[in-house]
């Protein structure tokens, strides 16, 4: 009797050795099918602060813009509000998984009172984008590839991975067929991430080919993103965690659009004499201030990156390079010590208006053609412990 227990016992172990070398080489096999390119254009949409946007990356590797759209005054107040919801929520929480949320249960209410859907207001950005792009791509409807990105809202966290959330709900008031991401990948990629990726930064080739079980490569980095995004409406600040950018964002947090500080209120304010860039860079540090002063915040380095359709000003980099200056002096409070004084560095997007879509129309490439990781070739001197060999550094 005890050798059959032995004899049932190994041949689980060979079961189980067989099915892990079975998802091997289903990995391997992903990664090594080279299938051909996709034809149909990689679209993305980006919901920003003000306005959207929205780009193509073709099968031959050109990306091209196709409509941005501003903004009504209620989308631009929905997208503050949104930011606004649950900013106090964990730091390092996870999208839940729970049959419904909050949000879903208020939703479901709506439909059966018969009240507008909130997504809707989502959706007349989208319906507008999709027009327009239709018509720059000459193909109407639009290819079942489009996916989108927007500020990254904690408010939505709880829903990203049900089909009822905002995001899934105005793609369909918009007209937009489902698209099925990948596994580990977001419902929508988050601003500075999309932004990062079209400006060739954290995309974290080797972990996107080889996947997590067969790669080595650290999704995170000792970094801090600190996004100032400015439109002529508003200004968007958030800080994150640098972090591969199909993933979800780690200590993505303070996120707030500010109405007072588009490029277009300047002419508005009350004082004259650069007191408006004055009082920019006042707010630029204050929001520093803030998070510094979070001790669960790692804040020994920032990048500090420039999007939007303002980035190229010359007086909004001028304060912003102000404000970097203050910042790498150091502690925000004098009673409490917080070691070495942060690194500080820069980095002005490319293409700071349509970045966003860049990037997410990126993304959707790299989901649809097996030649993104075909053409991959791990880098010389690659070892599992040796992650920062490869990563992309800012």
């Amino acid at each position: 009797m005890a050798r059959i227990d032995r004899f049932v016992c190994a041949l689980r172990h060979v079961q189980d050795l067989v099915l892990l070398c079975l998802i091997v080489a289903a990995l391997v096999a992903a990664r090594d099918d080279s299938g051909g390119v996709d034809p149909r254009p990689a679209i993305g949409f980006h919901l920003g602060q003000s306005y959207g946007t929205a780009a193509a990356h073709l099968a031959n590797g050109t990306v091209i813009e196709l409509a941005k759209v501003d903004g009504s005054p209620a989308y631009r107040a929905f997208m503050q509000h949104e930011l606004l919801r649950q900013q106090d929520s964990d730091l390092f929480a996870a999208p839940a998984r729970t049959p419904a949320t909050r949000a879903q249960l208020a939703w479901l209410l709506n439909e059966y009172l018969g009240f507008e859907d909130e997504a809707q207001v989502l959706a007349v950005m989208l319906r507008a984008l999709r027009t327009a792009s239709e018509e720059a791509l000459g193909a109407e409807p639009l290819p079942a590839t489009v996916v989108l990105g927007a500020p990254y809202m904690r408010a939505w966290q709880d829903e990203e991975t049900s089909d009822r959330s905002i995001v899934a709900r105005a793609r369909r008031l918009a007209g937009l067929p489902h698209i099925q991401v990948q596994n580990m990948d977001p419902v929508y990629l988050a601003e500075a991430h999309a932004v990062l990726a079209a400006n060739g930064q954290e995309l974290c080739q080797h972990r996107r080919c080889y996947g997590p079980m067969l790669s080595e490569q650290d999704p995170f980095r000792r970094e801090v993103i600190y996004l100032i995004s400015l439109t002529d409406q508003s200004l968007y600040t958030s800080f994150q965690l640098a972090t591969c950018y199909f993933l979800t964002p780690v200590g993505g947090r303070l996120g707030t659009i500010n109405p007072d500080f588009g490029l277009r209120k300047q002419d508005h304010t009350s004082n004259r004499d650069g007191d408006f860039w004055h009082e920019f860079e006042e707010y630029v540090v204050a929001r520093w201030v803030d998070h510094a002063a979070d001790g669960d915040n790692y804040r020994g380095s920032y990048t500090v990156l420039l999007a939007g359709e303002g980035a190229d000003d010359a007086d909004f980099q001028r304060a912003v390079g102000k404000a970097m200056a203050r910042i790498a002096v150091g502690s925000p409070d004098a009673e409490r010590e917080t070691g070495p004084p942060p690194r500080v560095s820069l980095l002005v997007s490319q293409d700071p208006s349509f970045a966003a879509a860049r990037g997410v129309a990126l993304w959707r490439r790299t989901m649809m053609d097996g030649k993104y990781c075909a053409d991959f070739d791990e880098p010389a001197g690659w070892e599992e412990d040796e992650g920062d060999v490869y990563r992309d550094e800012l």
